[in-house]
C-alpha cells in the first residue's frame, strides 16, 4: 500500500477519474483528466467527459422517496448507485481509448442521501452525512483504487463537510487581480468566492438555497410527470412573477442564515415543493381567484426561478461584497443552460455592481459538465499527496484535514 502510494505520487503525471452525481440525480458524470502537482500548483487537463442516466426507480427513489426510505432500500443503493458509477468509470475509460490499468485511481463524490450539519438533533444530537455508492464495490468492479467519502472528516473537525469544491475553485479559478465569485447552480446552488490574490484563507464559499430543485420538482408535479424540469427556461419566460408570493418565498430562515452553511433535500426537496404548491393556492384564493394548477404553471415557474436568482443577488449582497470585489461570476451547473435564470441573474447583478462578467466554465477551457466531477479528481490527487483538501474558512471545520477514504481492489 505505501509502495503504491509512493509510486503515484512520484509520478510527473497522474491519470483520474473524478465521479460526481448530484442533488438532480438525474445521472452520473466521469470526467478523465490528467494531473499534475499538488496544492496550489496542481494543474488539470480534462481528457474525456462520460455521463450514465441513473435507472427511473432510483431517480425516483432519490427525488421523491429520499425521506422515507427504508433500511433495505438504503442498502442496496448503496449497492445498486455503485453499479451505475461503476458502468460511467468503464464508459468514461473505453470512449477515451484507455485501458483501466492506465486509470492511476478513481475518486468519487457518491450521492447524497442525508445532509445534517448541525446537531440539532433532540434524540441523537450529533451532526451527520451519508453519501452511497460504496467506493469498495466501485474499485472491485473497475480493477481501479478508488477513493471516496469525503465529508465526514471535515465534519469531525466541526465542519459542514460542505460545500467540498472551493479547494478545486481556488486551484481552478484564483487570480492575482481579479476578484471571482464560481456560482454552480445543480439542484441546490452554491458559490466560492476568490476575492484579488486569494489565499485558502481567504475563500467565502457557501450553498445559497435551491438551484434547479424546486423548479424540477413544481414542473414535474404540475405536469404530472409529462416533464421533468424547465426545458429551456420556456415556462418561466412566459410566465409573470407572483412579487407578494415572492416575498414569503425569500423569508425562509435558511436565506438569512450567514455562512458557513450548507443545504439539501432536507430544506427544498420535494416536501418543500408541496408546501410551496399549498401555499399558492392560498395566495391566489385569497385575491379573489381560482386556483387551477395548469392555468397558473408558468406563473408558479416563473416565481420559484425568481427565487433562485434573488437568493443568489441577496448572498452576493449579504455575504460576498463586503468582502471584496466582484469583477466576473463564473455559472456551472445546469441552471447555467437555463435562459431565463442567466438573463436575470446578469439584469441583478448588472444593477447592483455594473461592469461584471457572466462567464461560464468554458472561458477557461473547461466543460460545463465535467467541471463537478473535476473536482472531485484535484481532492483525490491532494489525498495521494497526503495533503490537505478541504478549505475551514468555507466550510466551518477547526483546521486542515484530508479528507477521504481509500478503497483498493486487490
Amino acid at each position: 500500500m505505501i509502495d503504491w502510494l509512493t509510486k503515484i505520487r512520484d509520478k510527473p503525471s497522474r491519470m483520474v477519474i473524478g465521479l460526481m452525481s448530484g442533488t438532480s440525480a438525474d445521472q452520473v458524470d466521469a470526467c478523465l483528466c490528467e494531473i499534475t502537482g499538488f496544492g496550489l500548483d496542481t494543474r488539470a487537463r480534462v481528457v474525456h467527459l462520460a455521463s450514465v442516466d441513473y435507472p427511473e426507480r432510483v431517480r425516483h427513489l432519490l427525488t421523491h422517496r429520499i425521506g422515507s426510505l427504508t433500511v433495505e432500500e438504503v442498502a442496496r443503493l448503496n449497492f445498486l448507485i455503485a453499479q451505475v458509477f461503476a458502468q460511467g468509470v468503464l464508459k468514461c475509460i473505453q470512449q477515451a481509448n484507455y485501458r483501466p490499468s492506465q486509470i492511476d485511481f478513481i475518486a468519487s463524490h457518491g450521492q447524497t442521501l442525508a445532509h445534517y450539519p448541525e446537531a440539532d438533533n433532540d434524540c441523537l444530537p450529533v451532526p451527520a452525512t451519508l453519501q452511497v455508492g460504496d467506493i469498495s464495490l466501485i474499485a472491485q468492479l473497475t480493477g481501479i483504487v478508488t477513493i471516496g467519502d469525503f465529508r465526514p472528516a471535515d465534519m469531525a473537525q466541526g465542519g459542514q463537510g460542505a460545500p467540498l469544491v472551493p479547494y478545486a475553485d481556488l486551484v481552478l479559478f484564483r487570480d492575482s487581480s481579479i476578484g471571482r465569485v464560481v456560482q454552480n447552480i445543480g439542484g441546490i446552488a452554491n458559490l466560492t468566492y476568490l476575492p484579488p490574490g486569494c489565499t485558502p484563507e481567504q475563500v467565502v464559499a457557501f450553498d445559497t438555497g435551491p438551484g434547479n430543485m424546486v423548479i424540477d420538482a413544481i414542473v414535474d408535479k404540475l405536469t404530472q410527470g409529462r416533464q421533468t424540469m424547465d426545458m429551456d427556461g420556456k415556462l418561466a419566460l412566459s410566465g409573470t412573477v407572483n412579487q407578494e408570493f415572492l416575498s414569503w418565498l425569500m423569508s425562509h430562515e435558511y436565506f438569512a442564515k450567514p455562512p458557513p452553511k450548507s443545504t439539501g433535500r432536507e430544506e427544498f426537496g420535494v416536501q418543500y415543493a408541496a408546501q410551496i404548491l399549498e401555499q399558492y393556492a392560498q395566495f391566489t384564493k385569497k385575491s379573489g381567484a381560482t386556483w387551477d394548477p395548469a392555468v397558473h404553471l408558468e406563473d408558479i415557474v416563473a416565481t420559484v426561478s425568481e427565487l433562485t436568482v434573488r437568493s443568489i443577488v441577496e448572498a452576493y449582497k449579504s455575504w460576498i461584497l463586503p468582502k471584496g470585489p466582484i469583477h466576473q461570476v463564473i455559472l456551472g451547473g445546469g441552471g447555467a443552460r437555463n435562459p431565463y435564470l442567466v438573463s436575470r441573474l446578469e439584469q441583478e447583478l448588472s444593477e447592483f455592481s455594473p461592469g461584471i462578467q457572466v462567464l461560464t466554465h468554458q472561458h477557461f477551457g473547461i466543460s460545463d459538465k465535467a467541471k463537478e466531477a473535476l473536482a472531485f479528481a484535484i481532492l483525490g490527487n491532494q489525498f495521494v499527496g497526503g495533503m490537505a483538501n478541504n478549505v475551514p474558512a468555507a466550510t466551518g471545520a477547526s483546521r486542515s484535514v484530508i479528507m477521504g477514504k481509500l478503497a483498493l481492489p486487490w
